[in-house]
């Protein structure tokens, strides 16, 4: 074999191997993957009642604990085949984008600026945006909120919300709904602003605080999955469930569970 057609075969050896190296692999279908693992890993909040939250004894439950167990069944059939992983609101979005979980379930409001990031399954639940206050504070309406100093969560649509009733409030940001509320306890902010099913589980906890009785936006929560068309079988599944969760009964069964 001379020189020159040696020199032919090794271009030719090294084009297929810069086009194999320069092919980009596609993800695994998010629907398979989770088939073969025999689990679905799921995103939650850790402590906000009554949509995810601990037992005494450390098991989680809760409204979206239940839903999350409701999409187990329809994907894996099997209502047990879950795992739980804790996501704050600053930190959730990357934690599904890096395959932390497969799924997130965790009072997360769809808007336009998350559908960029993220894919939405159908809503399964609406709230709304208020504050919660010191029960003896002065604070009775949004107009009481000007020059304020409100909390809100990073990683949450409250910053906006508040601006809209409020524009000249003093908002400060936390990393976790906790924090927000211990600033509130301790007087360092006037008010903290989120939605009201958030809100709900501390005045629950704790009858020192009391909720404004006006909502200020309407936020549709939506199961959150990873942008792309990996997701879209999953998502189509997911849907499925929630149409005969709303038409049989069920979604209605965990409304009254939870939210008596």
């Amino acid at each position: 074999m001379n020189k020159f057609i040696k020199s032919i075969l090794l271009i030719l050896v090294i084009s297929v191997i810069a086009v194999g190296c320069g092919e980009k692999q596609q993800p695994m279908d998010l629907y398979d993957s989770i088939q073969q693992r025999g689990k679905l890993v799921v995103g939650v909040e850790k402590n906000i009642k009554p949509f995810s939250f601990s037992q005494a004894e450390g098991q989680q439950q809760g409204f979206e604990i239940d839903l999350a167990k409701q999409m187990a069944k329809a994907i894996l059939r099997d209502e047990n085949a879950i795992e739980f992983v804790f996501v704050e609101p600053s930190n959730r979005i990357s934690m599904l984008n890096s395959g932390q979980a497969d799924m997130l379930i965790a009072t997360m409001t769809i808007t336009n600026a998350r559908k960029n990031m993220v894919d939405f399954s159908e809503p399964y639940y609406y709230a709304g945006q208020t504050v919660l206050v010191n029960k003896m504070s002065k604070i009775k309406t949004f107009t009481d909120l000007q020059d304020k100093k409100i909390g809100v969560t990073f990683g949450t649509t409250a910053t906006d919300g508040i601006k809209s009733v409020a524009p000249e409030a003093l908002v400060q940001g936390y990393k976790t709904y906790k924090e927000a509320y211990d600033a509130l306890k301790a007087g360092e902010i006037d008010a903290f602003s989120s939605d009201d099913t958030i809100l709900m589980g501390y005045v629950l906890n704790d009858n020192s605080v009391k909720m404004l009785p006006q909502k200020y936006t309407q936020e549709p929560y939506g199961i959150a999955f990873r942008k792309g068309t990996e997701s879209t079988r999953t998502i189509e599944t997911v849907n499925t469930a929630l149409k005969i969760m709303n038409s049989n009964g069920t979604m209605v069964q965990l409304r009254n569970k939870w939210f008596k």
